[in-house]
């Protein structure tokens, strides 16, 4: 079945297709709203210290409140915690306008609302990803993991693009309204849908919960290997995409404008990529997953090196295509592994990896930033990706066994759970 066919049948399925339209425009407001608030960071301070602090407060919540949204997620209604978090980001994002427009917003007021976003987002992402099973049939989710990824991805590209022509004409604050205003048709949209219903397995203590959820996850090597796999990459490698904004202004001078071009290269190879993941089984992903590891650590070094800026634009696509791979490869194959009343904590544990340490590398990079030079601090955290990479491709073929014997034991739990 080609991929035409496959995503015309994902398509026809109601409640799917008006969830990837309206969370593709909030995803668009999202990038709007975070190209303009990472531009307006370095405008106002020229600090690499500073722009790693606040997307590592954006995001280093997760750290902490990902394992307990994961409990959230699989104990309450994951539709309810999807609205509940949506109108939160409305705030946020009107909160952050009303400061622009009456010029009250300073770097410390970024940094607090940084925070108060993170908080949202972690319990966001574990409750996005587990719900996107509860849409299409159970033959379909899967794949629908994987178109569903290309939505952040396709938003990568507009979104930035569209926030470097509003900055250099009318300044940051159009992007933060418009991104209050493309979030609203989502929230209405989960207000109506009617999804299947979910596995909610007897609800003991938050604590024993979430024990049950680390247990599970320690316990079987396959996701324990994927989960330090991705934080790895996430701290040494995804970290140095947040200086893009330092890259394109004193390394390839090209400002704001530049800025958006950059972003947007990563996100075609992104959105590639994950039509390229949409057309795989589940079958051969570990290994397609492990090469990526490989390839995007050998082309982050070539970037850090580079520039010109074309050449820099044709890095990142590829930089964009590898890494969506290793991401959503291994959140498929976390969610394949997984049964229902489980899954959203072993998600919350994938978000804590992903946005945890991306957050914590962000800042740990930005301080050597000042010290050093984002080139070098680059270079070196993609030689330790390049070694997990190959270590990670070494150990695939006994991985797989077991990753088989784990999806087999999830479907038959799943069976007698439904019993």
């Amino acid at each position: 079945m080609g991929l035409l066919t496959q995503t015309t049948s994902l398509f026809k399925q109601k409640n799917y297709r008006f969830f990837f339209i309206w969370q593709l425009i909030s995803y668009i407001g999202g990038w709007i709203q975070g190209t303009a608030l990472n531009w307006l960071v370095y405008r106002l301070t020229h600090s690499s210290l500073m722009l790693g602090a606040v997307i590592c407060a954006s995001l280093i919540p997760a750290l902490i409140f990902s394992p307990i949204s994961g409990i959230a997620t699989d104990r309450f209604n994951r539709k309810n915690v999807l609205i509940t978090t949506q109108i939160l980001f409305l705030v946020h994002g009107t909160i952050l306008a009303v400061l622009f427009l009456t010029n009250s917003i300073n770097e410390w007021y970024i940094l607090a609302l940084s925070i108060f976003f993170g908080v949202i987002n972690s319990f966001d992402v574990p409750a996005r990803e587990a719900f996107i099973p509860l849409l299409v049939k159970e033959e379909d989710f899967l794949r629908a993991i994987s178109t569903s990824s290309i939505l952040g991805n396709a938003a990568n590209v507009i979104g930035p693009a569209i926030a470097g022509v509003l900055i250099t004409k009318y300044g940051e604050g159009l992007c933060f309204i418009l991104n209050v205003a493309l979030h609203l048709p989502f929230v209405i949209f989960l207000f109506l849908v009617q999804a299947r219903k979910q596995l909610i397995k007897k609800f003991d203590s938050p604590l024993s919960h979430m024990r049950e959820g680390i247990l599970f996850s320690l316990s079987n090597k396959p996701i324990k290997m994927l989960l330090i796999f991705i934080g790895i990459f996430s701290f040494f490698g995804l970290s140095f995409i947040a200086f893009l904004p330092i890259v394109s202004d004193k390394i390839l001078h090209k400002g704001a404008s530049g800025l958006g071009c950059l972003t947007g290269a990563s996100g075609i190879g992104a959105i590639i990529g994950g039509f390229y993941l949409a057309t795989r089984k589940i079958k051969g992903v570990k290994r397609l997953v492990a090469i990526c590891g490989i390839v995007f650590s050998l082309c982050l070094i070539f970037f850090a090196t580079s520039t010109n800026f074309l050449l820099s634009m044709a890095i990142l696509l590829i930089l964009g295509f590898t890494f969506m791979i290793v991401e959503v490869g291994t959140n498929t194959l976390l969610q394949a592994m997984s049964p229902d009343y489980i899954r959203g904590r072993v998600i919350g544990l994938f978000t804590t990896m992903i946005m945890g340490m991306f957050s914590l590398g962000t800042l740990a990079m930005g301080a050597l930033g000042n010290i050093f030079n984002v080139q070098s601090v680059a270079i070196i955290g993609a030689s330790i990706c390049l070694l997990v990479g190959i270590y990670f491709s070494i150990k695939v073929p006994a991985l797989t066994k077991e990753a088989m014997t784990l999806i087999n034991t999830k479907e038959t739990e799943e069976r007698s759970y439904k019993l």
